[in-house]
């Protein structure tokens, strides 16, 4: 055979041999829900492809448990629609969890694709099985819930979570108060419940608490949601969005025959909050109330509410039918479209206005993610924002933090720039309770003690009083811009204006001559702790939650705000429902009133 026949087959055969290859990573096994479980090999660039017929309205897990290979899922549907996806920032170890409930019932495809990056290595294996959800709750031993709780505690006192608002004693006390509650059979449910108020106890706000997977797959097949969107206003509940358009604006008196004012300390005692603060808490409740009812009071079909209606100041008894998790969730999302002043849509929003010499700044988010270019990005429309208010000279500035609940750390340090004539000191300190912790193992930094290590020890060292403090030169306030604002500054602030949001106000309070006008913030005016945190998921109930490691203390001259309370605004305006509903904003309104009084006086 000559030899370029030769090499002519061997290319066939390569080909040949490459096509196979393709059309086996190609090719989709039909799996059965519940039953078969696959666990094989898989390589760079060759995903694995299964179908199954899943049900309309059906809640399916997917989990896909990798060795030694990052791998992510996708589901699409018949005709190749993206419906959803998963990766979780776990690297080549794990479980990556997809919950799905299809709208029709249909053939589904399920893709498991090797992720293609250079850390990410050419092969390993994993394990495959889909799940639909049971309808019972797995029941755990005492002792296996006391170890939970245990290890919970142990690590909130090793990362001295707690321990800013109360004694070792006090904090222990608490803890074997709650533990003393658990028995015998109890659900991952009855669990987070009994643990929940430990949690809140803490009064750190960046602190949580979560359900476990099974519970929260659970409410997604069986939940009940009641059907309604709320505002909390002066500890009372108010209809704020119905499908009954006669209930907008009723106060709620009662629910299921317990006082509403009963149920929202049940729900305020699960919360955690900066300090003593309870502006933070009614706003996060309300905006989840129905789920909220859900996991303090189980399911029920129908919910007897006592409202007080408002076109006839009368009390009436009414029964509305429960709806399932994914109608809630469409009715959430409808809701929340037709309330522009309670959400937004946008991180920023800019209006200016020259001839009022009025400016008005709307930072919904200081996260990086929301500006092309991060920092430098946020930095460049503040720039642009500063100049042309320059340009415009106007001298009357509202920036509305109403909605801010924080983000990147820094940001707030950008938009403080434009409003100082000299740089400040940020924080009194900065420090962390350690570098390493002995409880890794439940947490996303399992394994990877050195990799924790080593990313603290780039910001913190430990000083010679034993303290783990941030180096020199890290956590500083910025030099003030070439576009410094000298004009009058109203900052309105609410419940959300919490971490990176209520920083800023608080320096803005110390190093600005700012009138402030809202609620109560909802971070801590003092500090809060944040940063760097160990997101921990507990080995028997699977509850999960975060830790916040580092405790960031705001330098504050002033120190007229009570401990453990958020910034407390010079003017006090809590909207009304009536203002909700008919779409006024009375705290812009007093705004306008303090300019048209100053402009006279000139």
């Amino acid at each position: 055979m000559k030899l370029k026949d030769m090499l002519f087959r061997i290319l066939l055969l390569g080909c040949a041999l490459l096509f196979w290859t393709f059309s086996l990573a190609q090719e989709k096994e039909t799996l059965a829900v519940n039953h078969n479980e696959v666990e094989q090999a898989i390589r760079m660039h060759e995903p694995y492809r299964a179908r199954y017929y899943l049900l309309k309205d059906r809640v399916y897990q997917i989990a896909v448990e990798q060795h030694g290979i990052d791998l992510s899922l996708t589901l699409m549907d018949s005709k190749g629609k993206l419906l959803a996806e998963k990766d979780s920032p776990n690297g080549r170890f794990g479980l990556e969890k997809l919950v799905y409930s299809p709208d029709s019932s249909a053939y589904y495809t399920l893709s498991i694709h090797p992720l293609d990056y250079k850390e990410n290595t050419a092969e390993g294996s994993f394990r495959l099985r889909t799940t639909s959800i049971t309808d019972t709750l797995t029941r755990f031993t005492k002792h296996a819930l006391e170890a939970d709780f245990m290890m919970l505690r142990n690590a909130y006192l090793e990362t001295r979570l707690g321990l800013w608002y109360h004694t070792f004693a006090e904090f222990d006390s608490l803890y074997r108060e709650q533990r003393a509650l658990i028995v015998d059979g109890m659900t991952a449910l009855n669990f987070y419940n009994l643990v929940a108020p430990f949690t809140m106890q803490t009064r750190e706000g960046h602190a949580s608490i979560r359900l476990s997977d099974e519970t929260n797959n659970y409410f997604r097949q069986y939940g009940t949601y009641l059907p309604l969107l709320v505002k909390i206003i002066d500890g009372k509940v108010y209809v704020l969005e119905s499908s009954d358009a006669t209930l907008k604006g009723a106060e709620i008196t009662a629910i299921n025959g317990l006082k509403t004012e009963d149920v929202l300390q049940r729900m305020f005692a699960i919360e955690p909050a900066d300090g003593y603060n309870i502006t933070s808490k009614m706003r996060w409740v309300e905006d989840i109330f129905s789920s909220y009812l859900l996991r303090l009071y189980g399911l029920c079909d129908t919910y007897a509410l006592h409202v007080i209606k408002p076109a006839t100041s009368k009390t009436v008894s009414i029964q509305i039918p429960a709806v399932s998790s994914k109608t809630y969730s469409k009715m959430r999302k409808s809701f929340k479209n037709v309330n522009p002043l309670l959400y937004f849509k946008e991180p920023l929003q800019i209006e200016m206005d020259s001839l009022s010499a009025y400016a008005r700044l709307t930072i919904n988010d200081f996260g990086t993610n929301w500006y092309p270019g991060g920092k430098a990005g946020f930095k460049s429309k503040m720039d642009s924002a500063f100049q042309k208010i320059h340009d415009l000279r106007i001298n009357n500035l509202v920036i509305d933090l109403r909605k801010n609940e924080g983000g990147a750390q820094g940001m707030e340090d950008i938009l403080m720039s434009y409003l100082i004539d000299k740089k400040y000191t940020k924080y009194r300190y900065v420090e962390v309770p350690a570098d390493s912790f002995s409880f890794t193992s439940m947490t996303d930094y399992s394994g990877k003690d050195s990799v924790l290590r080593a990313k603290m020890g780039r910001e913190f060292f430990r000083d010679v009083d034993g303290r783990f403090v941030n180096i020199p030169g890290t956590y500083e306030g910025l030099s003030p811009s070439p576009w410094h604002f000298s004009g009058r500054i109203f900052i309105l602030t609410g419940g959300l204006t919490f971490s990176g949001g209520s920083e800023f106000a608080a320096l803005a309070k110390n190093h600005t001559s700012a009138v402030f006008l809202g609620e109560e913030t909802g971070g801590g005016y003092y500090g809060n702790s944040s940063g760097y945190f160990l997101n921990f998921t507990l080995p028997n109930s699977g509850l999960s939650g975060r830790i916040p490691l580092i405790k960031f203390i705001v330098d504050t001259p002033d120190k007229s705000v009570p401990f453990g309370r958020g910034l407390i605004p010079d003017y006090e305006i809590i909207p009304t429902i009536g203002d909700y509903l008919q779409g006024k904003d009375p705290v812009l309104e007093q705004v306008q009133r303090l300019i048209n009084r100053a402009d006279r006086r000139q």
